[in-house]
């Protein structure tokens, strides 16, 4: 993995949870019961999101267990990747019955983890581009992103709940005037804005981090041809996208890659995408700059970014032989 990376997420943490216990620091100084109380409630509802946000995706993602005899070949890679990379054996392996392109791994812990694909995907990929998706998603387990994600998460909630708790709440404590309690209140929201836009960079960092991860154990140019697949065919299926409540799991975000190349979906409403029609819609993603400035409140990186990422890894690689 790129040191440059690594220090990112390592600095990202490190900031946003050196605001939350700032924001907690000056929260204390005043020692106001009903925020300490809404903090405690934060905590309990990340607690309780983790324990059953698997259950619910299960339920609302319309997908079904793979048999352990159908679709031999995702069998395989699984054990494959498993075995030679140390990463935990996903519990199941799931099939979403959608037609959009789209792979994703949820689950309490990565022992617990499901590795889910989409009919979309395996229509769309080549088998060797399928298995450099799945590699993408065992790196997702391997680094332990739905544990990471799910904690980091609780910061802008918490720093939500003080905002409430400050602003809205009727705390008549002696050691605090109602001014400095909203003082204090409008930093929380200050916290909450920040706090989010770090946790969206914190995502699209370890997006960087499985691609570093799937492209090593198949092979960068496939795991790139496959994401602009993926993110240029999700294109198409805007409405589908629309409703997608699962979006920051995927490997690619359905709506954010929508509106990022929506000027070519008609070229692409076949799901046939050509290299020139790739190229294409990639250079139009990198020279458009309400795009790359719309990053910062998304989940994924743009699809260029990725793909240049994983070229290099791939002459990285090529050296190294």
């Amino acid at each position: 993995m790129p040191l440059k990376l690594l220090l990112l997420m390592n600095m990202t943490v490190i900031l946003l949870f050196g605001l939350l216990f700032g924001l907690l620091a000056a929260v204390g100084f005043y020692f106001n019961i009903s925020t300490i109380f809404m903090v405690i409630f934060a905590f309990v509802l990340v607690f309780i999101q983790w324990m059953v946000g698997p259950s619910i995706i299960w339920m609302t993602s319309n997908m079904r267990e793979i048999g352990k005899n159908e679709y031999s070949w995702i069998w395989e890679a699984v054990r494959e990747y498993s075995k030679k990379h140390e990463v935990p054996m996903p519990k199941k392996i799931a099939l979403a019955r959608s037609g959009a392109p789209n792979a994703f791994v949820f689950g309490r812990t990565p022992g617990s983890a499901t590795l889910a694909v989409t009919q979309g995907l395996l229509n769309t990929l080549s088998r060797e581009e399928a298995k450099a998706v799945i590699g993408h998603e065992m790196g997702h387990i391997k680094h332990k992103d739905m544990v990471v994600m799910t904690f980091a998460s609780v910061v802008p909630l918490i720093a939500y709940y003080v905002f409430i708790g400050l602003v809205y709440g009727r705390g008549d404590g002696d050691r605090r005037s109602a001014g400095a309690a909203i003082l204090i209140g409008i930093g929380a929201y200050l916290v909450y804005i920040i706090s989010n836009l770090l946790v969206l960079a914190l995502s699209r960092y370890r997006e960087y981090y499985a691609d570093d991860f799937g492209g090593r154990v198949s092979k960068p140019s496939v795991l790139a041809s496959a994401l602009t697949k993926i993110t240029y065919g999700l294109s198409v299926n805007k409405k589908e996208a629309s409703r997608d409540a699962l979006r920051s799991f995927y490997i690619a975000d359905p709506i954010t890659s929508s509106m990022e190349i929506s000027k070519f979906s008609s070229e692409y409403s076949d799901l046939h995408i050509s290299d020139k029609e790739i190229k294409s819609a990639m250079e139009w993603e990198k020279k458009n700059l309400w795009v790359r400035i719309s990053e910062v409140f998304r989940t994924h990186p743009l699809t260029f970014k990725r793909v240049n990422a994983l070229m290099q890894l791939e002459k990285e690689l090529s050296r190294q032989k």
